[in-house]
């Protein structure tokens, strides 16, 4: 299924206001859901401390009592128990009669050995992320990045210079990764392609899958020298260490940005597509993996969470169809179509041509 661009009347009379939506008075559960709410950062933490300890890893073997995983991960048995018992309540582990836990399908995703393993997200969002949260209420009324506000220095700076948080944040971009790249090999077809540049592809899991199930299609992977040091690709594949605020590979008959342009304000995302430009022949193809930002947020739930998340950490935002349209056009480029995919948090490819 193709999406078409979405496109303006002049002619269109406007649209009737719509009512808010109405919601029945629930009473006393109303402050129960909102207290809930407000107790999130507790999960947040808890889901921290098993994902740091790896205590999902040795639940694998089978089901053990708080004594015997504080001996195995190091931790202390009480604290360790009263803070599992968190996941307990949350549907994460399951706990027997005897005090053994064990792993629920939720709980299987902190392993770091699984398919679709969240463990790598857990650890950034209740790492690295959640010190930005107490900063939070200054950006929104004065402006500015929260986790600048907190730590003093831009997000990807801070990561950079510390291999432990560097770890945590790409471990999660890379579990995000491979989450999201079987939806994109789906939906989108490949295969007319010669040669594909991944512009801050980070270590290549996206176009590792590209290129396994496109066959002659050549690949190059441009990143941080860093992050491209960790890179895992196909043999063949040419592995670039640079900065696409600066330049990107010539020679592509197409270009891909995956969830790059989100992380950047309109100015910096404008410069990116820049220099992709730059660097593109008059017939190749520019192609955005994002999610679209809904017009309501009941339609999109994950997208918003996605917005807020950039809007904690960094310049960048979700978009909607129409404004990734208006930033094409400010670098010479046409948005052609937009073909969604299933991915749940509802991931799109945007294609792009030369004005």
């Amino acid at each position: 299924m193709v999406v078409p661009t979405p496109t303006t009347s002049a002619t269109a009379p406007p649209a009737a206001p719509q009512p808010p939506p109405q919601f029945p008075d629930p009473g006393a559960d109303a402050a129960a859901r909102l207290s809930r709410l407000a107790d999130g950062y507790l999960v947040t933490a808890a889901l921290y401390v098993a994902a740091e300890l790896g205590v999902a890893d040795v639940l694998a073997r089978g089901a053990c009592d708080a004594d015997g995983l504080a001996a195995e991960v190091g931790a202390r048995p009480e604290p360790l128990r009263r803070v599992l018992r968190v996941l307990v309540a949350e549907g994460v582990l399951a706990e027997f009669p005897d005090g053994t836990l064990s792993l629920t399908p939720s709980g299987r995703l902190l392993r770091s050995d699984v398919p679709g393993s969240l463990r790598g997200a857990v650890r950034a969002r209740g790492g690295v992320y959640a010190t930005a949260a107490p900063a939070l209420p200054d950006a929104v009324r004065e402006g500015g990045v929260a986790f600048e506000r907190a730590r003093g220095e831009a997000f990807f700076d801070h990561v950079a210079r510390r291999p432990a948080d560097l770890a945590a944040f790409q471990a999660a971009m890379a579990d995000r990764s491979a989450r999201e790249a079987a939806d994109v090999v789906a939906a989108y077809d490949f295969g007319r392609f010669r040669r594909l540049v991944d512009v801050g592809g980070g270590t290549g899991v996206l176009l590792s899958a590209i290129l396994t199930a496109t066959p002659g299609l050549a690949g190059v992977l441009l990143d941080r020298g860093e992050v491209v040091a960790g890179a895992r690709v196909p043999e063949g594949t040419e592995v670039v260490a640079g900065d696409f605020f600066t330049g990107v590979p010539t020679g592509g008959d197409a270009y891909l940005l995956s969830r790059v342009v989100h992380d950047w304000d309109d100015a910096d995302a404008r410069c990116i597509l820049d220099r992709c430009r730059e660097a593109m022949g008059p017939a190749a193809t520019l192609l955005v993996v994002d999610a679209l930002l809904p017009e309501r947020a009941a339609d999109g739930p994950a997208v918003i969470r996605m917005d807020a998340t950039m809007l904690l950490l960094a310049t960048g935002r979700e978009r909607t169809a129409r404004e990734f349209g208006g930033l094409f056009a400010s670098a010479g480029l046409t948005l052609r179509r937009i073909v969604p995919t299933t991915s749940p948090v509802g991931l799109v490819v945007l294609e792009a041509t030369p004005a």
